[in-house]
């Protein structure tokens, strides 16, 4: 007889480990199904030459949602994430000077609403750095983990899913269905008849962002400014600005090194297409030469990463607990449905998603169902 899992969860970036370090304090039974080859996401170490980083461009602007979902975060992991908050602009290049980034504009670039994020005054300083998050995590986690495992199908009897198809030949099944996958995916995972044509051309239809992100490794030091920068030049074009910052330089055998890391956005469907790729990077190394004329004149290393679908809008329609209405036991926790954007959205979708199925986490604590919570203030 085939096993039967409580909680199946689809993808093991920061919402899907945040979900299944959640479940993991009340069941070990828990299926956690990535394509790749390691958990993580986009949320890893990376070994740099300056030492230990995270994957790219990471950011968390001060906000009373942002401070929540950091609220959330600690209680996952039981220990302090947020170290303090700065106040600190962002800064522009313009007319051979830096300058206070005030705002785009009349022309502010098609992916407004995702770059708007790195533009904020105040950020929260961070007493761990994002990859350190997914690891601790990861290590939480109870359950079986099945990597190099591509969901290619969902199945349902009625309003509930059934089991999941893995690469086309595989079945993994359980109780309850989490998504924390590519929300454009399901479109083409989910069976014909749960979800309406109009909804599925929707799923396909709409505008997602890759993330396109430079990390380089310069041979000085650069800047003593820990300021995001967001540098676009003189002239508009399709490829739009970027958002970077230099991190502080370090000693490394007696040589000094400094690394700075810069993230742009391009639609996906142009991401197969070289072409565009080359010209945005061209396009950040050029804005950075601008501002900083001598920063690319040793570089030890140059690193760029691409992370598709990472951003957009998420546009599907769910119930009040982010079921999908034809089918009970299927939670989306995709970051790109919620309205809040990067590591802030995708924390506060796990939150949400979390207390979808009925589960509060306080630190250092099981978590609590609402009905026992209920019950026993009821009893009180």
């Amino acid at each position: 007889m085939a096993h039967i899992y409580d909680y199946a969860i689809i993808g093991s970036g920061l919402t899907g480990l945040s979900i299944a370090a959640a479940l993991s304090r009340e069941t070990s039974n828990i299926a956690l199904i990535e394509a790749a080859d390691v958990p993580f996401g986009v949320n890893k170490k990376v070994n740099f030459p300056t030492g230990p980083m995270n994957n790219g461009l990471r950011f968390v602007p001060d906000s009373v949602l942002a401070e929540k979902a950091m609220r959330f975060l600690e209680s996952l992991l039981n220990t302090p994430v947020v170290a303090d908050v700065s106040e600190e602009a962002p800064i522009t290049y313009e007319s051979g000077n830096f300058k206070t980034f005030l705002g785009f504009g009349d022309t502010p670039p098609a992916f407004y609403e995702e770059l708007a994020y790195f533009t904020s005054s105040k950020r929260i300083d961070l007493a761990s750095e994002p990859f350190q998050w997914t690891q601790a995590l990861y290590e939480q986690f109870k359950g079986d983990f099945m990597p190099r495992s591509y969901v290619t199908k969902f199945h349902h009897e009625g309003e509930r899913v059934t089991h999941v198809t893995i690469n086309g030949s595989k079945t993994v099944q359980a109780q309850n269905f989490i998504f924390a996958g590519t929300v454009k995916d399901l479109a083409l995972l989910l069976p014909e008849d749960a979800i309406s044509i109009r909804a599925r051309s929707k799923l396909s239809k709409n505008t997602y962002w890759t993330a396109l992100c430079l990390d380089i490794c310069h041979g000085k030091a650069v800047t003593e400014t820990s300021a995001m920068h967001i540098l676009n030049g003189t002239t508009q074009d399709e490829i739009g600005p970027c958002a970077g910052r230099f991190l502080p330089a370090v000693e490394v055998e007696g040589e000094t090194l400094q690394a700075s890391q810069w993230m742009t956005f391009i639609e996906h469907e142009t991401t197969e297409d070289s072409e565009v790729v080359g010209l945005a990077l061209k396009k950040i190394k050029r804005q950075i030469k601008r501002a900083y004329p001598e920063a690319l004149d040793n570089i030890k290393l140059e690193r760029i990463f691409v992370a598709p679908i990472i951003a957009g809008n998420g546009d599907i329609k769910l119930n009040a607990n982010l079921t999908l209405p034809e089918l009970e036991n299927l939670w989306i926790a995709s970051a790109t449905v919620n309205e809040q954007k990067n590591l802030v959205g995708a924390l506060l979708q796990a939150e949400m998603v979390i207390a979808s199925l009925g589960f509060k986490v306080e630190a250092g604590a099981e978590p609590v169902s609402h009905d026992e919570e209920s019950s026993s203030e009821a009893s009180l």
